[in-house]
């Protein structure tokens, strides 16, 4: 939740270019207000829910409000400020936490470095960004746990394949869906490729 006594103007300005970009492209897709029985949002306005935000008057919300909320809750608190050198994988982790959860959204990135950068490669075929994935986990694999903590970020960092990690991911998101609603999948697929 935004902070007490925050000044709107404020933080708005200081928010980076990344986190605005990314915000636009969910915007799009969120809208406004709506209430639908079937959506399992339930009522939302501007993607903000009222199962997540009980106390907020969602009919009302402003989109400046639905701002500095998804800028403290959705970008800031899971740490998606630390990948802004990935902006493609930032945005696409920033609107699947919007959509499914940000615990889910992280837990998607991990597994999707675990795909790409994960595995066992035999040590004198290893290319030192790998070798450095192998030294960050100690041979092993990502812990996914949902927290896009240090590791999580020195291994993106490490990885020079960002596409290829924004394929996995949206793979991960795909299966994701998969297992949801049929009458939404259209509309979360033409989102995951926005």
């Amino acid at each position: 939740m935004v902070p007490p006594g925050t000044a709107k103007g404020v933080v708005m300005t200081k928010m980076p270019d990344v986190f605005r970009q990314a915000l636009a492209c969910t915007l799009q897709h969120e809208g406004g207000y709506a209430n639908d029985p079937a959506d399992p949002g339930g009522e939302t306005n501007y993607g903000i829910s009222k199962r997540s935000y009980p106390r907020l008057d969602i009919k009302a919300l402003t989109i400046a409000d639905a701002s500095l909320i998804y800028y403290h809750d959705f970008y800031l608190a899971p740490g998606l400020d630390r990948l802004e050198f990935a902006p493609l994988l930032a945005a696409k982790v920033f609107d699947l936490g919007v959509n499914c959860g940000t615990g889910s959204a992280g837990r998607m990135l991990q597994r999707a470095v675990n795909t790409v950068c994960a595995g066992e490669v035999e040590p004198r075929r290893r290319a030192a960004w790998r070798q450095k994935v192998v030294q960050l986990l100690g041979g092993g694999v990502l812990k996914v746990d949902g927290v896009i903590g240090p590791i999580t970020v020195e291994v993106v960092r490490a990885c020079p394949y960002h596409r290829a990690l924004l394929a996995a991911l949206k793979g991960e998101a795909y299966s994701h869906y998969a297992r949801l609603n049929p009458l939404f999948i259209p509309n979360w697929l033409t989102r995951l490729e926005s």
